[in-house]
């Protein structure tokens, strides 16, 4: 069976040799709600989200887009995008035109399965998430996504000494976990005095892996050591 590093390979693979250099300024848009999306992106440096605005000015994140990411497989299926991306840091991506990709799901069943795969993935993580959103304290929701995002990185190979970029903002993280920009403030005190991360100049480092992923049950390779994940002295489950 394919697994999801396999299938975005391949789809990687096929935007690069098909697809063209472009680039966003930040705040740009990728595509806006209601818009038709013409091209799929494979991000290559910079980040982007996507999110859904409220009549009352309150926003909503959904996913982040990360280098290395498509934005978005999801356009494939629908005549306008449901969600707008925009750019949160100055992008460059490689675009290939829609049209082009459905040619090759239409004669090519393992690129099909592929896309396929990717779907269940981003169905099977979208769900976990909300069973975090609807039952997790805040340091959990945080831990959760610094998590993901922190592994997302190491996947691409753009960590270094447990560090890499994170350029998110306080109201960015309060937008994607349903909590207020000052209980993120305080939530992100808690942590950084526990030593559970460190955030500085748009830079993430966590001192521990291990130890961030077992305060919220986040899965990790089962060789890292396990014995990093017991709980520190002196640190406490007490979330706010």
């Amino acid at each position: 069976m394919l697994t999801q590093d396999h299938s975005l390979q391949a789809m990687s693979g096929l935007i690069r040799e098909s697809g063209n250099e472009v680039r966003f300024k930040r705040h740009d848009y990728l595509v806006r709600r209601g818009g038709r999306a013409d091209s799929i992106f494979l991000l290559q440096d910079g980040w982007a989200a996507r999110y859904s605005r409220m009549a009352d000015g309150r926003q909503h994140i959904s996913h982040f887009y990360l280098p290395g990411d498509l934005c978005d497989l999801s356009w494939l299926v629908a005549a306008q995008a449901s969600q707008a991306v925009i750019a949160l840091t100055p992008v460059r991506a490689v675009a290939i035109t829609r049209d082009l990709v459905e040619q090759r799901l239409g004669s090519d069943p393992a690129f099909a399965q592929g896309v396929a795969v990717d779907a269940l993935w981003r169905l099977e993580a979208q769900t976990a998430w909300m069973v975090t959103l609807g039952r997790r304290p805040a340091a959990e929701r945080l831990a959760q996504l610094v998590c993901e995002l922190y592994l997302r990185s190491e996947q691409r190979g753009k960590t270094v000494d447990g560090e890499c970029a994170f350029p998110l903002s306080q109201q960015h993280l309060a937008d994607y976990t349903g909590m207020s920009a000052v209980h993120v403030c305080r939530t992100l005190r808690w942590m950084r005095g526990v030593e559970l991360l460190e955030l500085r100049r748009r830079r993430l480092r966590i001192p521990d892996l291990a130890l961030l992923a077992s305060t919220c049950g986040y899965p990790i390779v089962d060789d890292m050591k396990t014995e990093s994940a017991e709980p520190r002295t002196g640190s406490s489950r007490v979330y706010a």
